[in-house]
């Protein structure tokens, strides 16, 4: 399921759900460097009508890898503190039960409607949750948001107005964006039975025309949530000081909800 919560208040608050820097284990926010080419529309590539700009901003959370991490590089970045989200990149991770992206929209020349943000799963249904290594950081707090849901665990994942409503966020409001100005979103995308990679699709509307705008994960990674496993080829939990060890339990219990406790 997704949640998103808008930053500030438009016409219709924004988009919940989705999109990925998927995953970087640091929870501070960057700009995206293919930002600059994310407002190029399909129907006007010589304007860019707006720029989008994504941004991963979990703070504290779990990443599940499809392997278990085996060179001797990798292993070295997680236990001594090194760069631990090129790991995570290099070896396709993905965020667990929740990804939250933000996203900042700046208007260009022109006013214009979004009209919907939609998820382009890239295969028909759920895959099995990654089980290769999990890597969690240390907890931290967060700040209440406006919150849209989207289930990725669905074949057809959408932006809904609520956690349990089959209501689409986007079937009775839009967002509108004047010249020069910035609207802010943050999108969460949750999964609880498997894993999902996907991409995110702006629509809006430009004197009387329609186009598109993809929009690209932030930090060269890419879009994708997965559910916990019920074990791992490896285990590391993060500290204060950014080292991780390695946890004799193959299993994610320190993390899992209460109902699915060990």
């Amino acid at each position: 399921m997704l949640w998103l919560g808008a930053g500030i208040p438009v016409i219709g608050a924004v988009l919940t759900a989705v999109a990925l820097q998927l995953l970087g284990l640091a929870g501070e926010s960057e700009p995206n460097p293919a930002s600059d080419k994310a407002g190029v529309s399909s129907g006007s590539p010589s304007a860019a009508p707006f720029v989008v700009t994504a941004r991963q901003e979990n703070e504290a959370g779990c990443t599940a890898l499809p392997r278990q991490v085996s060179s001797p590089e990798d292993r070295a970045e997680l236990v001594t503190g090194g760069d631990v989200s090129a790991v995570i990149r290099r070896n396709q991770g993905a965020r667990v039960g929740e990804l939250n992206i933000g996203l900042t929209l700046e208007g260009g020349p022109a006013s214009l409607t979004i009209t919907s943000i939609e998820i382009d799963p890239k295969s028909p249904r759920a895959a099995e949750p990654l089980a290769g290594t999990l890597v969690c950081e240390p907890g931290a707090g967060g700040e209440d948001k406006i919150q849209l849901f989207a289930d990725l665990d669905s074949l057809e994942p959408a932006f809904r107005t609520g956690r349990h409503t089959t209501q689409k966020y986007f079937k009775d409001k839009v967002i509108t964006l004047d010249p020069g100005e910035q609207v802010n979103l943050s999108a969460t995308f949750l999964a609880e039975k498997g894993s999902r990679e996907f991409g995110l699709l702006i629509r809006y509307v430009r004197n009387g025309e329609d186009g598109t705008v993809p929009v690209p994960a932030p930090r060269g990674g890419r879009y994708a949530v997965t559910g916990f496993a019920e074990r791992y080829g490896a285990v590391y939990e993060g500290s204060a000081g950014g080292v991780y060890r390695r946890l004799d339990d193959p299993r994610p219990c320190p993390w899992l909800p209460a109902s699915r406790g060990c």
